[in-house]
């Protein structure tokens, strides 16, 4: 990891003595400034962060809820804003900034409903948080477990009612069984202590996601999202020919759908040879959302 101040100094240095120095040094510093100084020299002080970049060490740039950002964003100053810094934040990756940009909104979605440029974000690659086969659950509970009191029995049915196999519901169940509960205990206290926690959480997130979709506007939402999310959740796996599209929509539009259902964690694909997709639910959980949400 870069040295920060080392970095900071050297993009002051980059900018020079101009009025824009002292907006970077405000930014950099926490310390107040006008939002219009900064609006009359972004452009000066974003090229200056790449030309560091250049050349010094680049730092590594991590943004938690970034999607969350960009919509609060464009809330309070407008789409085109936004744009803009995406378009400086693609520069620094060019100069060689690393970014790990999370979010619990999906910025295909967003970008759709307000007109954001989406070649701004089409050099950063997907790191999506897979749920664990179901081999590694069970050897993520046996390392978890005492052997002395822990069967093969005990991790058969924690995982037959965990259903799910994130990390964290399995930590979660851990945590409510304990030491002493057995198998035959298991299904009353993933009833009363386990499911209705976490899967509301989660349950939650996607019914607020699923709900968005409202606002892309063309009824997106019921004309095409929500035939192709029937069309996956009704069957294993679904060939992307199989997908409905509305006589209003193109096989274009379509993708563009799959992808904002992918990216928010509804469906998933693999793709073979042929360079064929086959749709899946995005997860265990997300195909336990759909028998619970109503919607089929």
């Amino acid at each position: 990891m870069p040295n920060r101040k080392d970095f900071l100094q050297k993009t002051l240095d980059v900018v020079g003595k101009s009025p824009a120095k002292t907006v970077l040094d405000a930014l950099t510093n926490g310390t107040p400034f006008e939002e219009t100084t900064l609006e009359a020299y972004w452009q000066i002080v974003a090229q200056a962060i790449a030309r560091a970049s250049k050349e010094g060490t680049p730092p590594i740039l991590i943004i938690d809820e970034f999607s969350t950002f960009m919509h609060n964003l464009i809330n309070k100053h407008g789409a085109e804003k936004a744009d803009r810094l995406l378009a400086s934040m693609r520069e620094w990756r060019g100069a060689g900034v690393r970014m790990l940009l999370t979010g619990s909104i999906g910025m295909k979605a967003l970008s759709r409903q307000h007109g954001l440029n989406s070649e701004h974000l089409n050099d950063l690659q997907p790191f999506p948080v897979p749920e664990l086969t179901e081999e590694q659950a069970r050897e993520f509970v046996q390392q978890a477990t005492d052997p002395s009191s822990w069967t093969a029995g005990h991790t058969d049915e924690f995982l037959k009612q965990s259903g799910v196999f994130y990390p964290c519901f399995l930590v979660k169940g851990l945590l409510e069984v304990g030491n002493k509960a057995q198998p035959q205990d298991f299904a009353t206290i993933f009833s009363e202590r386990v499911r209705p926690h976490l899967h509301a959480d989660f349950f939650n997130q996607f019914d607020r996601r699923f709900k968005a979709y409202s606002a892309l506007g063309d009824n997106r939402r019921e004309e095409l999202l929500l035939p192709a999310l029937k069309a996956v959740m009704a069957v294993e796996t679904c060939r992307g020919e199989e997908l409905p599209c509305a006589p209003a929509f193109d096989r274009i539009d379509l993708m563009e759908a799959m992808e904002m259902l992918v990216e928010d964690g509804f469906v998933d694909f693999t793709e073979d040879a042929d360079y064929e997709r086959h749709w899946k639910a995005g997860s265990r959980l997300a195909k336990n959302w759909w028998k619970r949400s109503g919607l089929a």
